[in-house]
C-alpha cells in the first residue's frame, strides 16, 4: 500500500505541475515554485520512507492513524499548491516568511530525526524489541517536546501555506492536521508507556506536548 502510493507521487506530481503552468501560464514565480515544491516533495518522501532503521518500513501495519496523518499533509499540501496558481500576484513578505518557516521546519525535523538514531521509524509498532535497546531519549529537541517531528511537519505546512497566500489553509491546518497529529501522538504514548513504564509517565509530566514552551517562555 505504502509503496504504491510512493509511486502514485513520484510519477504524478511531475505531471500535475506541467498541468498547472501551462493552464495558469500568468501566475507570477510558477516555476520558481514549481522547483521548490519538487525538491520539498521528494525530501519529505525521502525522508519519511527512506532513512528509517526498521524493517518493512514501507509496508503498512494497520496503524490507521499514519495512514491518516500522511493522507491529510500530502492532501492538504495539494490544495495549497492548487489554491497557489488561482492568484497571479503573490505578496512577497508572506512568501519569504513562508520560506522561513518551511526550511525552519524541515531543518527541525531532521534534527529531531537524528536524535533518534537507530530508534527513527514512522510505525508506531515495528521491527524493535520491547527490552533495553529501546531508550527513552530526552535530549535535544525532545528536551523541550515529546512530538518535536510532528511540530515540524505542522511548520512546513504553516510555510506551505503562507507562500501560497493561501491563509485559509491555516485554519485548515489547525483544524485538520494538527488533530490528526495529536491523536496518533497520543496512541504512540500509548505505546511509550508499555515500553518505559513510570520514566515515560514523568517524562510527559515534565515535557510539554508537541509546541516546546520551554524555548520560548523559561
Amino acid at each position: 500500500m505504502i509503496k504504491l502510493l510512493i509511486g502514485l507521487a513520484i510519477l504524478s506530481m511531475p505531471a500535475l505541475f506541467v498541468y498547472l503552468n501551462i493552464a495558469f501560464s500568468s501566475v507570477e514565480g510558477k516555476y520558481l515554485f514549481t522547483v521548490f515544491m519538487l525538491l520539498a516533495m521528494a525530501e519529505r518522501l525521502w525522508g519519511t520512507f527512506y532513512t528509517q532503521k526498521g524493517k518493512d518500513t514501507r509496508k503498512f501495519h494497520g496503524d490507521w492513524t499514519l495512514a491518516a496523518t500522511t493522507f491529510a499533509y500530502f492532501f492538504v499540501s495539494l490544495l495549497i499548491v492548487y489554491f497557489f496558481y488561482l492568484s497571479d500576484t503573490k505578496n512577497l513578505t508572506f512568501v519569504i516568511l513562508g520560506v522561513v518557516v518551511f526550511i525552519f521546519g524541515v531543518i527541525y525535523r531532521f534534527y529531531s530525526v537524528s536524535t533518534l538514531g537507530k530508534q527513527w521509524n514512522i510505525h508506531v509498532i515495528d521491527s524493535y524489541k520491547i527490552d533495553s535497546e529501546r531508550k527513552l531519549i530526552i535530549k535535544g529537541p525532545y528536551k523541550y517536546s515529546r512530538h518535536p517531528i510532528y511540530f515540524s511537519a505542522i511548520l512546513e505546512l504553516i510555510g506551505l501555506a503562507l507562500i501560497a497566500n493561501a491563509y485559509i489553509f491555516l485554519i485548515v491546518i489547525l483544524l485538520v492536521n494538527l488533530p490528526l497529529m495529536s491523536w496518533r501522538s497520543l496512541y504512540e504514548e500509548k505505546q511509550s508507556i508499555k515500553i518505559f513504564g513510570d520514566d515515560y509517565i514523568q517524562y510527559k509530566k515534565d515535557v510539554s506536548f508537541m509546541i516546546p514552551w520551554k524555548v520560548f517562555f523559561k
